[in-house]
């Protein structure tokens, strides 16, 4: 997966400078970046003058409905005509898209490592949860599985076993000081570790870690995935919801980067001269 380890320093490198300021200004510079990215990709893949005509075809019978609004015939034939372009403007756009949806799905994907959660603070509390597939695999001394936490992270709960035979387990621990941790789960001589993150700063982080494979080397890099045939399906630990603050409301970085991309978009269009 060695394009996938190229794709994560990468994005470690470009978001390095904004991890201890305002998230805003990550946004800001990751929506930029995408737009310089995608209108050259839509550009080289589209029929821009294809686009260009189907459009002033549209504007064109928008026109006709303006001038000759009276005579209803020539009004219903113009709205045919509006409706056979748009759906010509559409079928344009297929080829593009088909292109640009890697590259903003990369993207978005990175972001939200970094956007969608923020690190617990010191004194919250967060749920740390394990599932495991098979439990008549769990045998023997240690079978029922236990958490061990490190200094700074405090267990506040016994188990909480789910489904009768401990299919799911759950526990609440306590941030008692800021650092990068290690929770350790045990049980039948095996170890997996979860980190835990807690800080003020933007980190990037990854609630679970799940077993081997592409989708799981893609969405949690940078911590231990788990034994493909191993029983355990996920180690998962819970942090809050980030929210973007402008102007004193809290937003979803989504929300704000498509916001800002479509910006940049319409005020790049013409030094890139891209159609769309």
């Amino acid at each position: 997966m060695n394009f996938i380890i190229i794709i994560n320093y990468v994005f470690d490198l470009f978001f390095y400078p904004f991890y201890t300021i305002d998230p805003i200004y990550g946004l800001l510079a990751i929506s930029f970046i995408t737009t310089v990215i995608m209108l050259p990709i839509f550009k080289y893949t589209s029929n821009q003058e294809s686009i260009r005509r189907t459009k002033a075809k549209i504007i064109g019978h928008f026109l006709e409905i303006r001038l000759f609004k009276d005579d209803m015939r020539i009004v219903f034939s113009a709205q045919g005509n509006i409706l056979k372009y748009n759906l010509l403007y559409l079928k344009s756009m297929l080829r593009p898209l088909c292109f640009v949806v890697w590259p903003v799905m990369i993207i978005m994907i990175q972001t939200g490592m970094r956007y969608e959660y923020r690190p617990l603070r010191t004194g919250e509390v967060s749920i740390v949860k394990v599932k495991i597939e098979n439990t008549k695999e769990l045998t023997g001394k240690g079978s029922k599985g236990f958490l061990v936490s490190p200094e700074g992270l405090k267990i506040e709960t016994p188990p909480l076993r789910v489904n009768g035979g401990g299919e799911e387990i759950y526990w609440r621990i306590k941030a008692e000081k800021e650092g990068v941790f290690d929770l350790r789960f045990q049980f039948s001589g095996i170890e997996l570790k979860k980190r835990v993150v807690v800080s003020n700063a933007l980190s990037k982080l990854a609630p679970k870690v799940s077993k081997e494979g592409f989708m799981g080397s893609f969405f949690y890099a940078g911590e231990s995935l788990l034994d493909k045939d191993g029983c355990v399906e996920f180690f998962e630990v819970t942090y809050p919801q980030m929210k973007i603050m402008l102007f004193g409301w809290g937003f979803h970085w989504i929300l704000i980067f498509f916001t800002l991309s479509l910006l940049f978009s319409f005020l790049l269009l013409r030094p890139f001269r891209v159609s769309i």
